[in-house]
């Protein structure tokens, strides 16, 4: 591990004493924070130790070729609760915030077990007992791949697939500026143990909805430009959403189409969850911290890709605020002399 050794050994020692493990990741799981909590979780069967993943929120479809049958389950209360409670330990991996546990927080709050985070993200920490942070990081799973080393545990193709899935994903398909040697070097090694990338980039992207599509379409359609150019803004409505039959996760990705326009440094997605919260997503080229905003608001993500939820204001009154921000941002770079 490049950073964090002394968390990392102490958090290994923890795991390794723990008799039941619960894996968890934030609400609307992604490839990383499955992907890590799913090899860890096979690591510490293999040893012979009780590990359970429980999340507040079900994965969406395209993830779910990841886990095997009894490894990953949707939080009910009347179920999970209890098993929460008598864990010896709780592990949340790619998490960006406690908020991002959703109808668990409460629940991990109040149980007496050892709570450990594994995250590339910052935030405030105000629930774990220990929590391994590796900003440089370009996933949860690089992370997790240097613990299982130290763990000396055998890598196969079952911990492998995982990993690669969470790489994939929090690197864009290594176009981002974490993709550093390092990440292709732990790829390579996953690759040797029979991933195949062919096979999951059609699990993952070949199996869309048409809807997802379509609201794809008509976000790009209705991209605004502002900020002599160097922002572009879009958004969605629950309307269009209930039409086409698709949930707001599926609205979101349009927010990575953004950058790719001539000049653009920032981009910002909008959805109204109701009429006074308003959901942010945002997208820097890499100059503009775009994550103070979203830290502001109660979010959190990385220094170039962030979310939050704007509340108590309507949609008009969110798109302002969040459009007066980024002006703000912009502003205090000569980005078009750069």
């Amino acid at each position: 591990m490049e950073t964090g050794r002394s968390q990392a050994a102490e958090l290994l020692e923890v795991l390794a004493q723990s008799r039941r493990t619960v894996f968890t990741t934030h609400i609307t799981p992604d490839g990383d924070g499955l992907g890590a909590a799913l090899a860890l979780l096979r690591a510490l069967r293999g040893r012979g130790q009780r590990a359970e993943f429980i999340n507040c929120s079900a994965a969406p479809h395209n993830l779910r070729f990841l886990w095997q049958r009894g490894e990953f389950h949707v939080f009910d209360p009347d179920l999970h609760a209890r098993l929460l409670m008598d864990a010896d330990t709780i592990v949340a991996t790619d998490l960006g915030g406690a908020r991002r546990l959703g109808r668990m927080e409460e629940v991990v709050r109040s149980s007496p077990a050892k709570k450990l985070l594994i995250d590339h993200h910052r935030y405030k920490n105000d629930l774990f007992d220990l929590a391994l942070i590796v900003e440089g990081a370009s996933s949860s799973c690089e992370i997790v791949w240097d613990l299982l080393r130290s763990m000396g545990v055998e890598m196969t193709h079952e911990l492998a697939e995982p990993l690669y899935v969470g790489v994939v994903n929090d690197t864009g398909s290594f176009q981002y500026d974490a993709t550093t040697p390092r990440v292709h070097r732990m790829v390579a090694s996953l690759l040797e143990l029979g991933v195949e990338p062919a096979r999951i980039f059609r699990e993952l992207h070949c199996t869309q909805p048409l809807g997802k599509l379509q609201v794809l379409g008509s976000s790009l359609a209705a991209i605004k430009l502002a900020c002599d150019g160097q922002l572009a803004l879009s958004s969605t409505d629950r309307s269009t959403l209930r039409r086409l039959g698709i949930v707001p996760r599926d609205a979101f990705e349009v927010v990575n189409y953004l950058l790719r326009i001539r000049g653009v440094e920032v981009g910002v997605f909008l959805f109204p969850v109701d009429d006074s919260r308003t959901k942010v997503s945002l997208r820097s080229a890499g100059r503009v911290d775009v994550c103070s905003f979203a830290e502001s608001h109660g979010g959190g993500g990385h220094r170039f890709a962030a979310g939050c939820t704007v509340e108590g204001m309507s949609f008009e009154q969110a798109e302002a605020h969040v459009l007066g921000a980024m002006r703000e941002l912009l502003g205090q770079f000569e980005i078009g002399e750069a």
